[in-house]
């Protein structure tokens, strides 16, 4: 199945690429290449800070745990998009880079209750245990 989706992106990456060549250039192409590689490459370098900003709100509940770590990964996934020549990357790229879209994905890919979160049906599977310490008597 891995090998159909790859086909289907080579297909998609160099239909567009073709398409953007034949309106801006093979000469515009390679600088939209050089330029997204440069963005991709200072993402990569300012990600902590963007890490930083969201682990704050993580801490102020502000977002979940879900959405931290799909931010983040997408975030990263998104500047190596960039960085990687080709058109079509670059969009899925930009678009990865965008909070919203990234949590829209985010939800599709990793369900809440398979993300880190497991339910129970009942109590049954439940275990409650209490440590009671108990001091031995000197006679």
């Amino acid at each position: 199945m891995g090998l159909i989706y790859f086909l289907i992106y080579l297909f998609l990456e160099i239909l567009f690429s073709y398409e953007f060549m034949r309106v801006f250039t093979p000469l515009g192409f390679f600088l939209e290449i050089l330029l997204t590689a440069g963005v991709g490459v200072y993402i990569l370098q300012t990600l902590d800070l963007s890490l930083s900003t969201n682990m704050h709100k993580l801490m102020k509940r502000e977002i979940s745990q879900e959405e931290f770590l799909s931010i983040g990964l997408f975030k990263l996934i998104g500047a190596v998009l960039l960085i990687l020549p080709g058109f079509f990357s670059d969009i899925i790229g930009i678009l990865f880079l965008f909070e919203p879209f990234a949590r829209i994905v985010a939800k599709k890919l990793f369900p809440r209750n398979n993300f880190y979160h497991k339910t129970y049906k009942n109590d049954d599977d439940i275990i409650d245990v209490e440590i009671i310490e108990e001091i031995p008597k000197k006679d």
